[in-house]
């Protein structure tokens, strides 16, 4: 009877434990109270200290790193701005009998308790962090998950020093400990610890092996049907805008011989304006081995492109002239090959992001060649996206297809500036980071609406409560899409290196490559990789998700991405288990649902 009731006991406390909803982790502060201090100090070394203080009101508490008999691990991790991982240090939990078991010994961590995690020398801030507990009381428990970046405006070199603290006693036993406690290092571990990118050693195998690059002829071939296509990829949108405002501009011209002209000239020098900076990028490029689309990792490019994109809006509000590049509709321009020639620079840097059909395999084949071939590729990429403005050139006579000037231009003169406004939130939202785009969007799409509220007071009846019924649902909207879903966060892990190689080979794995500033990755996540997709596919087929962030520069995940063969993003890739896992298949760029699934399929058999 005595084991029944134990056992019955236990099962309570687990089927607790299990049955907290991840969700739950967000609860109000009366229900879930749980505060998260973290500080940072050096060392006389030049090594950095983090700490963390558990906070939580009276009856709260949570399980120590070893747990004891019951409950789930207190667990730390993080990383460096250069992927170097942080080591954790936990002090001992208090021993105590479990809340839901008093026959079960376990080891609790009370409020107040102090966790410690040591940075190698020279590591350079923001880190990422995550902290995962069970926050327990009595009579429940929270399972909690946060991920945190810390130390964004801070400098090493002016954090207190760390030997002169009161927990300095503490954290030089737990130090000592897990020194006399540690195994002898694997050669993998030692790279780690001498803080080098480890050295991945793979043999990818490919989606569709047809489409990728053998030689320098079908090279060429597909980056110019990649340079064609990246002319409608997301990335593409703001570019359109800004090519509609300088064609709707040459047609505003009289006379039909200058407007041709002007058509011509403008295609020529907006044609080499793009030709231009693909060479720019192919010496970029070739010259530091980046991956494409790496510039936009650079916070000061983007917040410096958000800039120039806003300054353009303004003109296009008649704010003022812009010297350069002015897109207003009837202004003309002092120098308009300059002009022609600048916003084929700037279209051809807001492309960059995004990665097409066919241009995955291009650049995986060419950043890894010489200068000369390099170049030829870039060049013949830039040809297949620059081929609709020479098409042009060659028939100007296609201009006598633009519609005249009249009252409505305003409405696309001023539909342009915001779409460029928007751009520009979305770009400032990139270098901020955080939650800045749950301010920055609807902010925008209350500007607009607000205009068009305006705009349309003397309207007819019926069509000003359309345009408001529409302003109404475009504010709602925003809001919706800014919103962070919260089952993301469960659902996908993030990849750090020490867990990838624990997992890899005994456990299905789902790897993919992501970045904030990569409009392609947010179409796949928002068609392909849904949460509901990869919560049914993890129960069906038992694969772990992983998220690998390209946001900002990360040489752990650039080479890692390397050797998968890839210089491009998206890519994704799965790993199977066992001695399979070193040959992962490789999904480069766009991919559908089916396809994905029957991969997965696939493995079941």
């Amino acid at each position: 009877m005595n084991l029944t009731n134990q056992f019955t006991k236990r099962f309570i406390a687990i089927l607790i434990c299990m049955t907290c909803s991840p969700a739950m982790a967000q609860l109000p502060s009366s229900k879930a109270p749980l505060t998260l201090p973290i500080q940072a100090f050096r060392t006389e070394s030049g090594a950095t200290i983090l700490t963390v203080k558990i906070q939580m009101e009276h009856e709260w508490y949570t399980y120590a790193d070893t747990p004891g008999g019951m409950g789930k691990p207190t667990k730390f991790s993080g990383q460096t701005l250069h992927g170097k991982t942080l080591i954790p240090f936990y002090p001992e939990g208090i021993q105590s009998s479990d809340a839901f078991d008093p026959s079960v010994t376990v080891y609790k961590y009370k409020n107040g308790t102090l966790l410690f995690a040591t940075a190698p020398p020279k590591s350079q801030f923001p880190f990422q962090l995550r902290l995962d507990l069970l926050l327990c009381h009595p009579t429940r428990c929270v399972p909690i998950r946060r991920d945190i970046q810390f130390g964004e405006s801070l400098d090493i070199d002016t954090l207190p020093q760390a030997e002169v603290q009161n927990w300095w006693p503490q954290y030089q036993k737990l130090s000592n400990t897990i020194k006399q406690q540690e195994s002898p290092l694997s050669p993998q571990e030692k790279v780690q610890e001498n803080n080098e990118v480890t050295q991945w050693n793979f043999s990818p195998l490919y989606l569709q092996p047809g489409l990728e690059v053998t030689g320098i002829f079908s090279a060429i071939l597909m980056g110019l049907l990649a340079g064609l296509i990246l002319n409608i990829m997301p990335c593409v949108l703001p570019v359109v805008s800004l090519k509609l405002s300088a064609l709707l501009n040459s047609s505003s011209l009289g006379n039909e011989e200058s407007r041709i002209a002007a058509f011509r000239e403008h295609n020529i020098f907006f044609a080499l304006g793009v030709l231009t900076f693909f060479i720019f990028l192919a010496i970029v490029l070739g010259a530091t081995g980046q991956a494409w689309g790496a510039l936009f990792q650079h916070q000061w490019l983007v917040l410096g492109v958000a800039g120039i994109i806003f300054a353009l809006s303004l003109s296009l509000f008649g704010l003022f002239h812009l010297p350069v590049i002015d897109l207003k509709f009837g202004s003309k321009s002092k120098n308009p090959k300059v002009q022609a020639f600048f916003t084929g620079n700037l279209t051809t840097l807001l492309a960059t992001p995004c990665s097409g059909p066919f241009l995955g395999g291009v650049l995986s084949w060419a950043l890894v060649q010489g200068p000369i071939i390099l170049m030829t590729v870039f060049v013949f990429i830039g040809i297949g996206m620059a081929s609709p403005y020479m098409l042009m050139v060659i028939n100007p006579k296609l201009s006598r297809f633009l519609p005249k000037s009249g009252p409505w231009i305003e409405f696309v003169e001023k539909g342009i500036a915001f779409f460029l406004v928007g751009t520009a939130c979305y770009l400032l939202a990139i270098a901020l980071g955080g939650n800045s785009l749950r301010i920055l969007g609807p902010l925008w799409a209350l500007v607009l609406s607000g205009w068009l509220w305006v705009r349309t007071r003397p309207s007819r009846t019926l069509w000003k409560w359309g345009i408001r019924i529409i302003c109404a649902v475009l504010v709602i909207g925003i809001i919706q899409w800014t919103t962070p879903s919260k089952v993301d966060d469960e659902i996908w892990e993030t990849f750090t290196t020490p867990q990838f190689q624990t997992l890899l080979g005994k456990k299905k794995l789902f790897l993919d490559f992501t970045a904030d500033w990569c409009p392609t990755c947010k179409v796949l996540e928002g068609t392909v990789l849904t949460p509901e997709n990869i919560t049914r596919w993890k129960k069906k087929y038992n694969v772990v998700f992983v998220k690998v962030d390209m946001t900002d520069q990360n040489l752990e995940n650039e080479g890692l991405l390397k050797a998968l063969g890839s210089m491009s993003i998206p890519t994704a890739a799965l790993f199977p288990t066992g001695s399979k896992s070193q040959n992962p298949l490789v999904l480069r760029d766009l991919f559908t649902q089916s396809q994905l699934e029957n991969i997965l399929e696939s493995w079941e058999k």
